[in-house]
């Protein structure tokens, strides 16, 4: 960790970690790179697995799939703008109750490990494993593009002609369950998973790689094979004797397998988690993002789906684990195959990468809000958080000894993120900055829709709900264990207050004090600091936060020191600049009616020979009340404390007006 200042003394741990800001350099492109990395990739196993479950009744599912990725889509651009620093299911939920952040948190933490292992055995399925089903799949095209006539070096025993899969709907796939993959096989998919889960994590642990240059690179060469797919094949497809299937099926078989296709979802909670990095104006940065992405993948999916049908004869579960690749060779040829196969692969490697990360962030952040034990902030040598890295690598490891196969995987995986990305739009659903009529009711009916399929998922995904049910439990087992550790040990002190304690000293207690009172705005800090420095002063920061009601108001939450954004903002840039300044800076909050007998009895309390005060704003009429204001002040101070008005400095030439709120209030 970085926590050397500008005058090169070392910064105390709680201020390093209190100022520290992220550079806001992530652009659009590099977003929706990263976005794409996670969403885009769903289109190589959601294929495969629609066709699985409804034949050639699978386009409508795929198109249904799509309007809901792009009303997702819509949602999560109106999350970045609501949220700019930082719009993931926890950030949100932690604003309304630390026991739902926690909980969305773990469901993040479900839908990230499936997502590692579901991403990196998908890998290893498009990179041609097991060698021995790769090789009757090359053997079954003959057949798909030569109708009725085995081919060539068919099995014996093996049937003659591919069946098609027609339209029926078939939620239920006993053979295909019975087929599991070997594990311990030196072609095994499950294995080299695991392998290549092992591998990236202790990549990881000299320090976390996530590239958005690799990422854009990645989703370019996706996208471009997407197109020549579907471009490539147009010409071949005949468009008048297309079987789509049809919607003549039972609601509920036909709800239960949309349900089970719905892991498209996955990956959307990558762009809100991504704001607090992204370049202002963060709602428009996130929303270009967002919708290049969602409109590509729901119009290329769709489109795709038609690709896919077009084939004639086509088995059911053939193809389940590397559809696209096998579109591919049908209809382009056998170095389009190979060409899907490889940047696939690379593409759900990177998939898993970014998965590990995420598990990775969000222990590592609920830990750091003591809400998981303190051991999963401990630190290696390149600054990642080793324990906490050793879990994300290991939990979907595990889960991979344990189900090692598509279909399984599938049956764990959406529970996780539908749960999660239900909790986020619900909530922007009642954010009162969501103020428009047109967006609160789409947004409350997507919420609804959300857990409507969050419910069926938990009664027709048993095994789902288990898996849920154990991360829920491990971690608010864990959660609960911390807390009472905690109320053993006392109260923890706030990050704000632990970078206080260690600046002031009893020294700097001793030393003359020069007050200023400020409503947020930092502009008077250089001119405070140095007219401190000059006088070797203690510096006291009073942030005065006003409430002028004419009718007494008490909602139970009324803010303080530790819950006051603004105030928090205001005195980690006091406490950085007096750092650097080599000035202690005392933080004081005030809250009430009256800014100047606030002022006055904090000057009084700690002992202070002089009120700076000062604004930016022009005007006869501010300055009169300004005058007033002053005036007053001097009438409340004892004789010996004095009222300077300083002036804050000038930006430099060139440099755009800074617009910030008074530095006093009048």
């Amino acid at each position: 960790m970085e926590t050397s200042s500008d005058n090169g003394r070392e910064k105390p741990l709680a201020l390093a970690l209190l100022s520290s800001t992220r550079p806001r350099t992530l652009s659009w492109k590099q977003a929706a790179g990263l976005l794409f990395g996670d969403w885009g990739t769903s289109r190589l196993y959601v294929l495969g697995l629609a066709f699985l479950f409804a034949g050639r009744s699978s386009f409508w599912l795929i198109l249904s799939m799509s309007l809901l990725i792009l009303a997702v889509g819509w949602a999560y651009s109106q999350i970045c703008r609501i949220y700019p620093d930082g719009g993931g299911v926890y950030s949100a939920a932690k604003r309304r109750s630390r026991t739902l952040a926690v909980v969305g948190a773990l469901l993040l933490f479900a839908d990230y490990t499936i997502t590692a292992s579901l991403s990196a055995l998908e890998a290893f399925h498009y990179f041609g494993l097991p060698l021995q089903k790769h090789a009757m799949v090359q053997q079954a095209v003959a057949a798909t593009t030569n109708p009725g006539i085995a081919a060539p070096d068919m099995p014996a025993g093996s049937p003659a002609t591919v069946v098609d899969a027609g339209d029926a709907i078939v939620l239920n796939h006993k053979a295909a369950a019975a087929e599991h993959e070997q594990l311990f096989a030196w072609d095994s998919p499950g294995l080299w998973a695991i392998v290549a889960i092992g591998a990236l994590g202790l990549f990881n642990l000299l320090g976390p790689k996530h590239s958005s240059a690799f990422a854009i690179a990645a989703a370019l060469g996706m996208i471009l094979i997407t197109m020549l797919i579907v471009f490539g094949s147009i010409p071949h497809v005949d468009w008048g004797q297309l079987e789509i299937g049809h919607l003549n099926h039972d609601f509920g078989s036909t709800w239960v397998a949309f349900v089970s296709i719905v892991l498209a979802l996955s990956g959307v909670e990558a762009i809100a988690n991504l704001t607090g990095v992204m370049k202002k104006p963060v709602g428009a940065t996130a929303s270009k993002a967002v919708w290049i992405v969602a409109i590509e993948v729901a119009l290329f999916n769709v489109l795709l789906a038609l690709v896919m049908l077009s084939i004639f004869p086509l088995d059911r579960e053939a193809h389940k684990n590397d559809m696209l690749a096998y579109i591919a060779k049908v209809r382009v040829g056998e170095w389009a195959e190979w060409c899907v196969r490889i940047v696939g692969g690379v593409l759900l490697l990177s998939a898993t990468n970014t998965a590990i990360n995420g598990l990775m962030s969000v222990v590592y952040v609920v830990s750091r809000d003591g809400e998981l034990p303190a051991f999963f902030q401990k630190t290696n040598r390149y600054g990642t958080p080793w324990i906490a890295a050793a879990l994300a690598m290991g939990t979907p490891a595990f889960v991979l000894l344990l189900v090692h196969d598509l279909e399984s995987l599938v049956a764990l995986y959406a529970i996780g993120v539908v749960g999660a990305v239900a909790i986020d739009v619900s909530l922007c659903a009642i954010h009162p900055r969501l103020r428009s009529p047109w967006r609160k009711v789409p947004m409350a009916t997507l919420g609804v829709l959300l857990v409507a399929i969050w419910i069926t998922l938990a009664f027709t995904k048993l095994h789902a709900l288990a898996f849920v049910g154990i991360v829920m439990a491990i971690g608010l087992t864990a959660r609960y264990a911390t807390k009472q550790l905690q109320k053993r040990r006392g109260p923890k002190l706030s990050l704000l207050r632990q970078a206080i304690a260690e600046q002031v000293t009893s020294e700097a207690m001793g030393k003359p004090k020069i007050l200023l009172g400020t409503y947020g705005s930092d502009l008077l800090a250089s001119v405070a600091l140095r007219e401190a420095q000059s006088r070797n002063a203690t510096l006291v920061v009073c942030f005065v936060r006003q409430v002028a009601l004419s009718y007494g108001y008490d909602d139970g939450t009324k803010l303080t020191i530790d819950t006051d954004l603004a105030a928090l903002r205001t005195f980690s840039r006091f406490l950085e600049m007096g750092h650097d300044a080599g000035v202690t800076v005392l933080p004081v909050y005030e809250s009430g009616q009256d800014a100047a007998e606030l002022i006055a009895e904090t000057a009084a309390l700690y002992g202070c020979e002089e009120v700076l005060i000062g604004t930016s704003r022009q005007g006869a009429l501010y300055h009169l009340i300004k005058g007033t204001f002053q005036r007053r002040l001097e009438a409340l101070l004892p004789g010996e404390v004095k009222v300077k008005v300083v002036v804050p400095d000038e930006p430099p030439t060139g440099s755009p007006p800074m617009a910030q709120p008074a530095h006093v209030p009048a």
